[in-house]
This record gives structure tokens, sequence and C-alpha cells, in this order.
């Protein structure tokens, strides 16, 4: 929608009806795009801090469009919101969750915002809102992608690379490489990669442009779950730098930014198998349903569940100590010889859910030899086998 200046309601800050003599940012902001960058923002914030300001929001009002930015010192965005109408510029740094709180229980299509002094006015229809505002100086910087990118993408493409290996990465571990997702981008072909030591999953894809040689670098999982949240990828091309110790990730709205973690990663294509001589072709829903209730009768002691394969069947088995015992039959294509290995159950419906396609494909040795679940040309995802 088109906004005039003429459209501004008189403030209320004042005694006398008018903005007060100190406003050092005016502005009008469609709530709903205004919103929808506030919350893309919002996801670099921490829960907890002993640093107040990392809690915030800067919004730097320009005269076109507004920047939005957090950071959490490791991992930064900043996003634009451009359906505005610029009176004054300037910056205010307030409460991220505050103002998020605002702006979505907020009705109206349009709100007014105004910097009074260390006061952020917001106001709507029927409704006025003052949150203290910080020390816009106190704000730590956020990067901007400056240059030309090393790399592009398309952004529905980096979104499902990112599914498919967020979940194996390492939660709590002191090799800290493990940690994070290696990127690789290597004759013109963008790897990401993730392992915790007991299973390893890789996502491949082309890309477009003259990528550097042998670029390789390991990002926080949380710079690129930020990005996958972001709303409206498509077929986009995002943008991909990464420098000696940062990587930037650039949309048409938007810029992640993020440290990189120190640390080699694993080799891993010494990890994923070569000689499986056994394939089985699953459904993946029936698959994903049969792993799920086979789980419920495992427990801490006995977290593995049995596979069983057979021809054209495959048997899902768990037993519990003092809870009882489950058995599933799911059928299969599968014609090798008949085989039983034990997996554990999350590792593999973890898969199941990132692959978003009908059947996949379960590549196997022998008991002791991990196991290869492949859903697409372009997904490896390789498990370790558990003693029952």
């Amino acid at each position: 929608m088109e906004f005039r200046p003429s459209d501004f309601k008189p403030g209320v800050a004042g005694s006398n009806g008018s903005w007060e003599d100190e406003t050092t940012m005016k502005l009008r902001v469609n709530r709903q795009d205004f919103g929808s960058a506030l919350t893309a923002v919002s996801g670099v914030v921490v829960s907890r801090t002993p640093k107040p300001v990392l809690l915030c929001v800067m919004i730097d009002v320009q005269p076109e469009q507004v920047v939005l930015s957090c950071t959490d010192l490791e991992v930064g965005m900043r996003h634009t919101a451009s359906q505005v109408d610029v009176e004054k510029t300037g910056v205010a740094l307030v409460s991220a969750e505050t103002l998020s709180r605002i702006i979505r229980e907020s009705s109206d299509e349009v709100l007014d915002l105004e910097l009074s002094g260390s006061v952020l006015h917001i106001r709507g229809e029927g409704s006025h809102f003052q949150i203290v505002a910080s020390a816009a100086e106190d704000f730590p910087p956020v990067p901007a992608f400056e240059g030309k990118p090393d790399f592009q993408i398309p952004g529905n493409v980096l979104q499902r690379m990112v599914e498919w290996t967020s979940h194996a990465c390492a939660k709590e571990s002191t090799r800290y490489a493990i940690n994070g997702i290696l990127l690789e981008c290597k004759d013109a072909v963008l790897s990401l990669v993730a392992t915790d030591g007991r299973r390893l999953s890789r996502g491949t894809h082309p890309v477009d442009g003259s990528p550097k040689a042998d670029s390789r670098a390991i990002i926080p999982v949380k710079a690129l779950t930020v990005f996958a949240r972001l709303d409206g990828h498509g077929e986009e091309l995002i943008s991909v730098k990464v420098t000696k110790n940062q990587l930037f990730l650039q949309t048409a709205r938007a810029t992640v930014s993020s440290n990189l973690v120190e640390g080699n990663f694993p080799d891993y294509n010494s990890v994923i198998p070569q000689d499986c001589d056994k394939v089985a072709e699953i459904g993946t829903a029936e698959f994903l349903s049969g792993l799920r209730r086979a789980a419920l009768l495992t427990n801490e002691e006995s977290r593995g569940v049995r596979l069983a394969f057979e021809k054209n069947k495959l048997t899902l088995s768990s037993r519990a100590p003092e809870q009882g015992e489950a058995m599933i039959v799911v059928p299969v294509r599968y014609t090798s010889a008949a085989l039983n290995i034990g997996f554990n159950p999350a590792f593999i419906i973890d898969a199941l859910k990132a692959s978003r396609t009908e059947r996949v494909t379960f590549n196997l040795k022998d008991p002791q030899k991990p196991g290869l679940l492949q859903s697409d040309e372009n997904y490896v995802y390789v498990v370790m086998p558990v003693n029952l």
C-alpha cells in the first residue's frame, strides 16, 4: 500500500497532542511487512545472556526502508522492511521480545513508530505503547554483505540441504568441528555435511557462478537453521560468500552472517560405505510409522530396534525390560539374503522426516557395517548399527 506524509495521525506524547520536540525517529510501517522482518531477525536472539543488549533489535530507519538487526555475537541477521513511509530517519534499540509481542497482537494494518528521547512510541487505532529504548551505540555491529558472492544457489535447494543435514550435528561435543555443518564447494558442486560420530548426512547440489577452488568452512548450525526458517525462498538465487572468518548468506531482503567454527572436520568420504550388497526399497510413510511404533518400547538401556529383512518383508521389533515388546511388519522390496541388524530408531526417523520422498532405499552389508539410506540422488545418510 502507498503512504502519504499527511496520513500520519497527530501524536499524543506531548501535552498539546503533537509530536514532542525531541523526536529523533518517525515513520509509519505496514504491520505485516514489518512484523515478518522482525520475526525473522528475532530468531537470532538468545533466550539467556549476561549481556542485555543482545536481547534487543536494532531499528535503523533509512529514507526508503527500515533495516532490522539482531545478533548473538556469533550469528547475526539484517532484514529490510520496505513498506514504510519515513518522516525522520534515525535508529532505535529496543527489546526484541517486547516489540514482537506488540506487533503480533496488534490488529492494525499500519502502525506509527516514533522515538522520543529514550522511549519508542508505537501507535495504532486506539492503542499506544511505550517501550524504553537502550543506547544504540552499545549494540554490536552486524556486518553487511559486501562484494561479489562466491556462488549462488536457489533458496529452496539450500533450505532442503539444511533440512537434510542439521539434525545430524553433534549437540554437545568437545570436538567443536562436528557441532557445525561443513560447507564445501568444489568443481561447482556445493556439499553440506554433518555428523555426530554415529551418523552422517550429506547433501549436494550444483551451484551457479565461479566458486573459489576448494572453498571449505564449518558453519554453526544455528546460522543455517535461521536461514532455512526465512519465508519465501522459492527459486530465488541466494548469494553465498565465505571469507577467512565469516559466512554470508544474502536474499533479496535479508543477510545472515556467521562466524566460522574452528577445527578439522572428519574425512567424511571414508565413512560412506561403497560395498553394500543388500538393497531394500521401502515406503517412507510406512517405514516412519513402523519405526515410531517400535520405538515406543525402547528405553535408555535398550534403545535399539531390530530390523529383520526377509524376501519382500521387514519386521521391526523392540524390547524394554519390565515394559514389554513390540513387533511391526512393513512391506518392502527386498530380494537379497536375510539380514538382522539393529539401529537407534531416532536416527533413522530423523532422516525419513527430512527425505520428503515417497520411497527410500536402504543399502546394507552385514550387522556390523553401517547402513546407507538414500531418498534423493543428492542426499546420502549413513547410520551406524547398534548391538542388540
